[in-house]
């Protein structure tokens, strides 16, 4: 029997070559780059989060145009996510992270030019090339995914998803902290992107192909022999309940979080708060995004990536029932936390039954057409936010979002209820 700390062999998840499979040192490497990555691109990202709206309406030539660079961070991101996908298959998933934190870079030094000579078109590609290190990041979590088995695939997402934690709480603080540094207001906080860029490509270069090509154990038995079979349609991939469930759940989870969290800024200033009062229920919203992925992990291992989803979206609508009930500073506060905790549990457990979904030769298809799903559902919440919010008004917009989320728990079940028959042959197989 081979020893963690060993290295075996596979075949190569694309080209069906032997490859050497990480042991433990290889993972703990990897798993520490990716968390590494993982934090300082929520530190960039929170920045961007907390100031694109003030900053576009600075640059902006009317103020309907506020929000459309907020909009683009998404709709970037939804853009780039296949395209990512495809030159990481034939690249690799190092030289696509790579060129993530290029375009975040690029991002960056393009946000402070556009500041300093007041463009706003400029300022809208910069956010653009932000959605596009969106994009590549969105991927760090399958990095990890796929040096586990498939119980274990959970728990390694939400580890690289902590990450987050630190940048939740710091992030919104940092970015008003350092917006008056330059010559410009808020320039300071775009060059702290660039920064950050800058660190997140140092940490990224030293992953090797082995950290992030290899899966983590040898396929065997009935795995094996479907390794072997005949490759699969899109069509045959797709059809799966877990896919299905695993891509509603991760689209959905994101559909209601971005929506909420573009539209209750504007709708706690227009309830009577301050704009401070705003920056805290996001600031609070993201702490519930990320703390729970400490949670997440280990409840995904325990009673399974579908009940942990089906858990997710109950909690995402309890948030949206507590929206309902009032309009104080309290009821935002606690609603948009309920959001970010249902978010988290249904985006870890979302792409763990995506990831369990795919054979190894499969996953760079299959993990971006996933992601298409995931960010398009991102980008609608993000555009739509705001006319929704202002058609509907924030307590029917709240209830509006209770028929996706139960969409979303209808295919869930549908996938636990295709899976027992399996699970209880696994049980009686000798």
């Amino acid at each position: 029997m081979t020893q963690p700390s060993q290295e075996v062999e596979q075949r190569d998840t694309e080209g069906g070559t032997p490859q050497a499979v990480p042991g433990t040192p290889h993972r703990r490497r990897a798993m520490t780059v990716l968390t590494s990555a993982q934090m300082l691109y929520y530190f960039g990202i929170s920045i961007d989060l907390t100031l694109t709206g003030l900053a576009g309406l600075r640059l902006a030539p009317v103020p309907a145009l506020a929000t459309l660079p907020f909009a683009l961070i998404s709709v970037g991101s939804w853009a780039a996510t296949y395209p990512a996908s495809r030159f990481m298959r034939s690249r690799g998933r190092k030289a696509g992270f790579l060129v993530g934190s290029g375009a975040a870079l690029t991002g960056g030094i393009t946000s402070v030019t556009a500041l300093l000579t007041e463009q706003f078109v400029l300022f809208c590609f910069g956010i653009a090339c932000i959605g596009v290190h969106q994009a590549f990041a969105g991927y760090y979590r399958y990095a990890a995914a796929d040096m586990f088995p498939p119980e274990e695939r959970g728990k390694a997402i939400s580890t690289v998803l902590s990450g987050g934690v630190i940048a939740a709480v710091a992030g919104p603080f940092l970015a008003t902290a350092v917006k008056d540094l330059g010559p410009v207001e808020f320039t300071g906080s775009y060059a702290l992107v660039t920064v950050l860029a800058l660190i997140s490509l140092g940490v990224l270069s030293t992953l090797t192909a082995e950290d992030t090509e290899a899966a983590a154990a040898a396929p065997s038995g009935p795995q094996a022999a479907a390794e072997d079979a005949a490759p699969r349609t899109l069509g045959q991939i797709a059809k799966q309940p877990v896919f299905l469930a695993g891509v509603a759940g991760s689209c959905v989870g994101y559909f209601t979080m971005t929506s909420l969290m573009a539209a209750a800024p504007i709708a706690a200033v227009r309830a009577g708060h301050s704009v401070h009062d705003g920056a805290q229920v996001i600031q609070w919203h993201m702490v519930g995004m990320y703390a729970t992925a400490f949670a997440s992990g280990p409840l995904t291992r325990s009673i399974g990536a579908g009940r942990t989803l089906l858990i997710g979206a109950a909690v995402s609508a309890l948030g949206a029932a507590t929206a309902l009930t009032g309009l104080s500073h309290t009821h935002f506060m606690i609603a948009l936390g309920l959001i970010g905790v249902g978010w988290n549990l249904m985006y870890v457990s979302g792409s763990a039954l995506v990831a369990n979904s795919y054979r190894p030769r499969e996953r760079s298809v299959v993990q971006g057409i996933g992601e298409v799903f995931t960010l398009g559902g991102s980008a609608v919440g993000a555009l739509a936010a705001g006319p929704v919010l202002d058609a509907l008004g924030w307590e029917s917009m709240n209830a509006a979002l209770l028929v996706p989320l139960a969409v979303s728990a209808v295919v869930t079940v549908a996938h636990l209820r295709a899976a027992r028959p399996r699970a209880a042959a696994q049980r009686t197989d000798p």
